[in-house]
């Protein structure tokens, strides 16, 4: 069974979306510890969720994470050129995960640029949309 890919948590108080700058190529996956993916996998993807010890881990700057990688079969090679050409001809790409773990600090060192929006669940599934500041 697959699922979107996409951020949830058990109550969801708060949704939104997230965007970084910083990463070149596959770098960001440098920052991974302990993950194994299979030959015949690509990395497109990470989701990085929990925290530490709440979750089990043994250091608390220590996230849980989940590689999402595609099957090189599916989009008929390997790199980021055939993932690029399957995506540019299918509206869906199916995605395999594989566990991981990464540092907090080591992440955030890495980042150039960060935006972060969250949203309370108040608001629903509605568009909201940003006007200029007022202030």
């Amino acid at each position: 069974m697959s699922e979107p890919a996409k951020a949830t948590t058990q109550y969801g108080d708060f949704t939104g979306t997230i965007s970084l700058d910083g990463f070149e190529g596959l770098a960001v996956f440098d920052l991974l510890k302990s993950w194994k993916i299979p030959k015949g996998y690509w990395p497109v993807g990470i989701n990085i969720y929990g925290f530490g010890k709440s979750e089990g881990g043994s250091n608390p700057l220590d996230l849980k994470a989940k590689v999402l990688c595609v099957d090189n079969e599916q989009v008929g090679g390997q790199g980021p050129d055939s993932i690029g050409d399957y995506c540019k001809s299918n509206d869906k790409l199916s995605t395999f995960v594989f566990d991981a773990e990464i540092d907090l600090v080591k992440l955030a060192s890495a980042i150039k640029r960060i935006d972060i929006v969250l949203l309370s669940k108040i608001v629903g599934d509605v568009e909201v949309r940003r006007h200029n500041d007022r202030s």
